[in-house]
């Protein structure tokens, strides 16, 4: 998996950004084509999906495991259902104790320690297993932007720090669509951290708008004026490091690798070596952590925390109505 191009995050368009602007213009193209073309499936169980506009890194996986964690409490079955994305396992399954994240995705690996997870190319196919299999509604990470697949209520989260990047689709920008049309599709916006004017501006009154926050857990006091080496294999390393240095740590060095990465012995040694060099403590996510070799887990340590929502309450309210009209819906 390849980092994210630093230029989609410049406010200034950039010579790469509008070389690939073509490019940007076909893929949109082609986006209106596959809409077209496309029929959806429509299954007898609420699915309720959490997507983004932008390429990764906006916060869809913390947000699926705080609302499952949450439909939970509040007495519903919800099961998981994501594409495995990072995993070598295409086949529709169900996530067990002993799966890997280089067989099923680290993404997947986090939604099982809340709920039923399934993953699989198809995930029309997860729905009908997921409901046979006795949930009572769907929790879909990611799927935004397939209009094959159901989407009973969609979600989208934002990334307050991150915001649009240069406001264009990828390859020339970090967009997956354009931010009128997404929006347009959404039933509820979630914007995690501080929202900035310019991406307020661009979020009508009329679509709801929650703010949460991602709260490190009281526990990462243990990193205040402690020598780190931070590392991540995430989209947005950036925001990881912020909440390191918000804990008051001390970064010796910062070493991000491609969304996704693997990590493997080679990697670990040479981290350890760097940790070892500088006197300091390896530190990374918690959705890394499960991306390396069992036995270097010893090693390194976690920055952990959980989304939270200023109106936790609104939040429910609004899933609670949505579902309790859609599984009589679908009843009948």
């Amino acid at each position: 998996m390849l980092k994210a191009p630093k230029f989609w995050y410049k406010k200034k368009d950039t010579y790469l950004s509008n070389t690939l602007y073509p490019l940007s213009l076909l893929f949109r193209f082609g986006t209106k084509i596959r809409n077209v073309l496309s029929h959806k499936k429509i299954f007898k169980i609420p699915v309720i999906c959490i997507g983004n506009i932008v390429v990764g890194g906006a916060g869809k996986t913390p947000v699926a495991i705080k609302l499952g964690t949450l439909l939970k409490k509040n007495g519903y079955k919800p099961h998981f259902v994501t594409k495995g994305y990072g995993g070598i396992e295409t086949n529709n399954t169900l996530i067990k104790e002993w799966h890997s994240a280089q067989s099923v995705g680290d993404e997947s690996l986090l939604l099982s320690e809340i709920a039923p997870t399934w993953i699989g190319k198809d995930r029309n196919k997860s729905f009908m297993l997921a409901r046979e299999n006795g949930a009572d509604c769907i929790i879909m990470d990611d799927g935004f932007q397939n209009p094959t697949l159901q989407k009973d209520f969609s979600i989208i989260v934002i990334n307050g720090e991150q915001g649009f990047g240069n406001k264009r689709v990828i390859p020339s920008g970090p967009l997956r669509e354009s931010i009128s049309r997404g929006i347009s599709r959404a039933n509820l916006i979630i914007v995690i951290g501080e929202i900035t004017e310019d991406v307020k501006r661009k979020i009508p009154s009329t679509v709801p708008l929650i703010h949460a926050n991602f709260k490190i857990s009281k526990n990462n006091m243990i990193y205040k004026k402690q020598k780190v080496t931070a590392f991540a294999g995430i989209a947005y390393p950036d925001k990881f490091y912020n909440s390191l240095n918000e804990q008051g740590a001390i970064l010796e060095k910062k070493i991000s690798y491609p969304d996704h990465h693997i990590f493997d012995e080679n990697d670990m040694l040479n981290l350890a070596e760097m940790a070892n060099i500088t006197k300091s403590i390896l530190v990374t996510t918690k959705k890394d952590f499960v991306r390396i070799p069992k036995s270097y887990r010893s090693l390194v340590t976690t920055l952990n925390g959980e989304i939270e929502f200023e109106d936790e309450q609104l939040f429910i309210e609004i899933l609670s109505n949505l579902l309790e009209n859609k599984i009589n819906e679908y009843s009948l």
